[in-house]
């Protein structure tokens, strides 16, 4: 059993062959695909989307696009999440890897999110990118925080034990596959398989395997073979943890 817990496939590279690259990951042996709805162009689409069988889907605001937060979008966004097959809040967060980003406005927007998420009784999936020690500062604002996981994870050991400790998993993508992610590699060592979930973020991070290409959901394999690999593990055993994994964390049927 294993599961893309994070993936775009609403994404335009997917525009011209969408269905039959479900069909290749569903066939793969993928039980479900977490479709994300993180840019308000693309809600509607996810929302269609998850209509499908297996494929379950989450909405929010990324932060590359907190300045087109208003009241409107955040009605529409709280009846996206009340659908039925929506799972979290996601993806949400703070991304500091271009200057010419709003850092508080990302903050005011992540912890809008993170309290809409309370209200709603749904967890979280979490985009930080250069961000680390300002998302945990965020995250110690907060005498409660909702369940959830720190998509794609890329900080160090030492901030992955702090965001355990606060009841967060860390997802993993293909870049645990290229020769120089030493300090991710780490992480995977040190961290419990009962705390990671596996991901594509497709169309992006493609694995070593196919890197340069366009990711796709089938090729979670390649994330999960890695792991196996690192922990000493039977690759179905990564499989099968990391899925329940996403099961309990999501809720899912």
């Amino acid at each position: 059993m294993l599961i893309d817990s994070h993936a775009h496939t609403t994404d335009a590279h997917f525009d011209t062959d969408r269905q039959e690259v479900l069909n290749r990951a569903f066939n793969s042996g993928l039980k479900y695909i977490l479709e994300v709805g993180c840019e308000p162009p693309l809600w509607d689409k996810v929302a269609e989307l998850s209509k499908q069988e297996k494929i379950y889907s989450m909405f929010g605001l990324h932060p590359q696009d907190a300045d087109k937060f208003n009241e409107e979008l955040f009605n529409k966004l709280k009846c996206l999440l009340s659908d039925k097959k929506c799972v979290a809040v996601g993806e949400i967060g703070l991304d500091y890897h271009y200057e010419n980003y709003n850092r508080q406005l990302q903050k005011e927007i992540f912890v809008k999110q993170i309290n809409l998420a309370l209200e709603i009784n749904k967890p979280i999936c979490v985009h930080c990118r250069d961000a680390y020690d300002d998302m945990i500062t965020v995250f110690k604002e907060f005498k409660s925080l909702p369940k959830g996981v720190i998509h794609c994870f890329s900080g160090s050991y030492e901030q992955a034990k702090v965001v355990l400790d606060m009841g967060f998993l860390i997802g993993i993508d293909g870049p645990c596959t290229y020769p120089k992610s030493n300090k991710l590699k780490r992480v995977i060592e040190n961290v419990p398989l009962e705390k990671i979930l596996v991901e594509t973020d497709c169309p992006y991070l493609a694995p070593q395997k196919y890197r340069g290409t366009r990711n796709e959901p089938s090729y979670v394999t390649e994330v999960a073979k890695k792991i196996a690999e690192i922990k000493v593990l039977p690759f179905e055993e990564v499989c099968n943890i990391t899925a329940n994994n996403t099961i309990e964390l999501y809720n899912l049927k």
